[in-house]
This record gives structure tokens, sequence and C-alpha cells, in this order.
């Protein structure tokens, strides 16, 4: 897959988007085909074979001849002349949608984070790096990887940078709710970026299904995590920093991998005598995503937890003082004996907090230190 920008100046732009333009703007389509039949030639004199996997392509619901599967590869690897303005375009991207992605993150604005997703251009490496692996291309292995490592390096740092101008995240301040939510992924979030990695794929190979481009871009999250990372680093959130960059990691290889399996269901196929290659690299990507699976499956019942001591915490306020408010429960799972911090609400408070934290011990099964933290609501009626 790759981004709607990068598509529209890739040799596979549909002839309908031609259309708009005029002859002296852009080449025919028979131009288009040439100079793409052209390049195939010249990278496989280079690489020493040919750039098109060889096999039937009918898997997914049709056959694709020869030129029309050198195209779909045509938009995944950018190699001789068109190497260097990719990578111009793709620096220039991942500038504009971090830096997007940052201030979006610290306004905690989820439009403008969205927008960024829409800007990022990191599906097409990690597009290529599967394709590749499934044709076990080593050269294009290496290369689509330090073209995405490159990026990651490149969100990171801007994210860290426009904190600087724009310090609205620090050791001491709060974070913003936007940032927060990309610091503690889950198994959910492991699920999402595999079916965004098989879509994608899809929508590679079946280029008329391009118009659910945007949405798979919007339904993982890769920049975001990024600036995040950089984001809570500058403000010396070390801990946040880890699970933002544990985000983009599963993100990362969770794509990579329903994406290669995508594309071999898709009978990309390499030569026979490596086809133990590719099984030995799509199973590396399996162990990967098996070790990032590790702490998520801890994130989770993490949340788990504090949301059925959520549940239990509401259900004993109201049980000792129906006239408060339930407002926020804080759970540090990691100490012993468990801490909770209640805040609540409510004109007035009457009962006897001991009680409040003898019913969660009971209702728990365990000891806890409970601070409870009231609010006061006070109503006045003034008259002029």
């Amino acid at each position: 897959m790759q981004n709607a920008l990068e598509y529209f100046g890739s040799p596979a732009m549909s002839i309908e988007t031609q259309s708009f333009f005029s002859d002296e703007l852009r080449p025919t389509v028979e131009e288009m085909k040439s100079d793409s039949a052209n390049a195939s030639r010249e990278s496989a004199k280079n690489v020493g074979h040919s750039l098109v996997p060889r096999g039937k392509m009918g898997t997914l619901g049709r056959d694709l001849d020869l030129e029309k599967r050198s195209q779909i590869l045509d938009v995944l690897f950018f190699e001789g002349v068109r190497r260097k303005p990719y990578i111009y375009r793709f620096v220039t991207l991942m500038v504009f949608s971090s830096s997007i992605a940052a201030l979006g993150l610290m306004n905690d604005s989820t439009a403008v984070v969205i927008g960024a997703m829409l800007v990022a251009p990191l599906m097409t490496p990690i597009m290529a790096f599967a394709a590749a692996l499934v044709q076990t291309w080593t050269k294009r292995i290496v290369e689509s990887f330090a073209i995405v490592a490159s990026g990651a390096l490149l969100g990171i740092a801007m994210g860290w940078l426009w904190t600087q101008f724009v310090p609205r995240v620090g050791a001491d301040s709060p974070v913003p709710a936007e940032v927060m939510a990309r610091t503690a992924p889950n198994l959910a979030d492991l699920g999402i970026a595999i079916l965004a990695g098989a879509a994608g794929a899809y929508v590679t190979v079946r280029s008329e299904a391009g118009s659910a481009l945007p949405g798979v871009g919007i339904a993982v999250a890769l920049v975001p995590p990024l600036a995040s990372v950089g984001v809570t680093l500058a403000a010396d959130r070390n801990d946040l920093a880890r699970g933002a960059l544990l985000l983009f990691l599963t993100n990362f290889a969770a794509i990579a991998l329903a994406a290669g399996v995508t594309f071999a269901l898709a009978v990309f196929v390499p030569p026979r005598e490596r086809l133990r290659q590719r099984a030995l690299g799509l199973a590396a990507a399996v162990v990967f995503v098996l070790a990032m699976a590790v702490p998520l499956a801890s994130n989770t019942a993490t949340k788990l937890q504090r949301s059925n001591f959520t549940v239990e915490a509401a259900r004993a306020v109201e049980a000792w003082d129906s006239e408060l408010r339930l407002e926020e429960v804080q759970v540090d799972p990691k100490q012993t004996p468990r801490r909770v911090t209640i805040i609540v609400t409510g004109t007035e408070l009457s009962g006897d907090p001991d009680e409040l934290a003898a019913t969660l011990a009971e209702t728990r099964g365990e000891r806890i230190e409970m601070e409870l933290v009231f609010i006061p609501q006070v109503s006045v009626i003034a008259e002029p």
C-alpha cells in the first residue's frame, strides 16, 4: 500500500486520474507503460533477476498479467532514477506528517492527528518490506527496512523538536489524552495492525479497491506513536516513551507479517530454490510479533484489572454515600498492598472513608491502600 500522495506520483496512477491533465503536463499511457517496462528491464540488469515475481497470481479472485504485476511492484520499489525523487518525497512527507501529529497530540486534537495519519508515507516501505520478504529479495528487504527505520527516527526527532518550541508537555505538567492513548498498547492494537496489514496488501494487489486506502491509513497509526515518543522523551517521561515505541514496533511487525501472508496468498512466489528462505523469513516475522504480544498481553491484563476496579469502586461509593459522584479511579497494580486513589465530588462528605476502604478490600478479596480525594461542589444563586 502507498500513501495517497505517493500513489498520485507513481507509475501506477490510474488512467482516469491522468485524464485530468493535459498532454503537456503528463505523458501518455503508452509512454508510461514503456517507461515502466524499460525501468523493469534496467532493474533486472542491475540486480541480476526480474523484478516481476514468478508464478500465477489469481488466488485473490483474478489472474494478473505480467504488466500488471510489474506495475504493482513499481508502486512499492523505487530504484534507479526513481530512487532519489522518492527519498525526497518520503522525507518531506515524514517531516510534514510527524510535525502535524506532534502539534495535534500536544493540542489534544483528534482531528489533527487523523490528518497526520493521512499524510504519513510509512505504509509504502512497510508494504515493500513485506513483498521483499515474501520474494526473499535480501537487498530490497534491507533497503525497505532502512527507509522505515530512518522515517521512524525522523518522526521521533520531529516530535522532540516541536516540544522544545511548544512546551505544553513537561515533567510536571499533565500529559494530553491523545499522547496517553498511545503509551499503553494492548492486544487489540495488535489485532488492528494485523487486519490493516492484510487490507493494505489487498489494496495493493487489487488497485480498483484503492478507495479503501485512506481508511487503512487511519485504522493503524504509524506516525502518531513516533511523535508521541519524541514528545514524551522531551518531557522526560521515559516510561511513556517506551510504551509509544512499543506501539509503533507492534504495528510495524504485525503489518509486515499480515501483508507478507496476503502477498503469499496472491502467489507472489520466489523460485523454488528460495521457498525455504521465504518460510524462514515469515517465521522470523511470526516470532517477532509473538515477542511483541507478551508486553501487550500484560498491558491488556492491567487494563482489564483497572476497568474491573473502576466498576467495583463505583458500586462501593454508591452504597457508601449515594449523594457523591465518582469522578475517577486511579489504580497502581505494581504496589503491594494495591494502591487506589478515588476521586469523588459532592456537596458534603459525611461517611467514614475507613468503611469505604473496608468495603473495597472485602469486594476485591485483597489488602488495599486507599486515598480518597473529595472535591466540594458548591451551588450558589446570586441576585442582581
